[in-house]
Parts: C-alpha cells; structure tokens; sequence
C-alpha cells in the first residue's frame, strides 16, 4: 500500500484562507494520490480531537467528507506522539502494509523521514505561502513511484538517475 501522510494547514489551505480547503490544493493532492494509487492517513494536529476527545473536530470531519468526496480514501489518523516524526514512525511500525509513502508538511522538519517529506514553506511566512503547489506534486509523485511503475523507472523518465 502507498500512503500519503497529509498535514492540513499550510499544505491545503492557503495564508489569505487559513482553515479552508483550497480547491487548487486539494486537486494537486487528488492528483498525487490517483497517479500514484495512493491512501491518505491524517497527520495533521487537526486528528488531535479524535484521540483526545473520541471523536472528529468539525474541521477534521470536513477535510475527511472532502477527501473522500473526491475520491480519496482516507485509511486512519497518526497517533499522538511528541512530535510528528515520532507519530508517523509509530504508524509505520503498526502497519506493516505500507510499502511506500510520501510526507506533506510545511511545519516539522523530520531527520529520521527526510527521503519521504515534501517540505513546504511554512503557513506562518505569510502572503506567499499558497500550500501545495505543481512542484510539490513532482516530488511526491517521483518519492512515491507512479501505479504500476518502479521509483527507478520513474527517476530515469525524469533524468532523476545519474547511472
């Protein structure tokens, strides 16, 4: 299974719409997930409510009904962790099924995770910040590997490989 660890702000919403679902950025993601057959698995503090109060904020129900709406399905929420490196690891380690997977975060830089995160400018540098954008997709894409072709095939397409 491939998984797309989603953070919400700053990847699907934008500086002049913080807390709404940018049309623009949920399609870029749409297109991640269908090229690359991908699951989503919430990472954003947004999931937070779920495990502290047992039940989805009316903010992660929205992003939910969204993505699924569009046809994205959504498999679960990272648990809580000290911080998000630590949350995805512990996902990882319970789902063994997952055999590729791409980060989207603009907030938390994760060492351990680095050759999987797409790193977006962070929500809190202002105007500028327009959350997921086509070169974003590139990248996840290229980490995640496109459905039915190998991340070697895919880097050599791309003159990724220095072979």
């Amino acid at each position: 299974m491939k998984v797309i660890f989603l953070d919400f702000n700053g990847v699907l919403d934008t500086w002049d719409e913080m807390d709404k679902i940018n049309p623009d950025n949920l399609q870029r993601l749409k297109k991640i997930a269908f090229t690359c057959g991908a699951k989503i698995v919430i990472s954003s503090s947004l999931k937070n409510s779920y495990w502290y109060l047992g039940h989805m904020s009316n903010m992660l129900k929205l992003l939910v009904d969204t993505l699924e709406n569009e046809g994205m399905e959504v498999v679960g929420f990272t648990p809580l962790g000290k911080d998000r490196e630590e949350e995805i690891l512990t996902f990882l380690k319970e789902h063994q099924e997952i055999e590729e997977y791409v980060i989207l975060e603009d907030d938390y830089d994760m060492p351990k995770l680095s050759n999987h995160l797409v790193k977006l400018p962070s929500q809190m540098i202002g105007e500028s910040q327009r959350g997921l954008e086509d070169i974003h997709v590139k990248l996840a894409i290229n980490i995640l590997g496109a459905k039915g072709k190998s991340l070697l095939n895919i880097r050599k397409e791309n003159n990724y490989d220095n072979s």
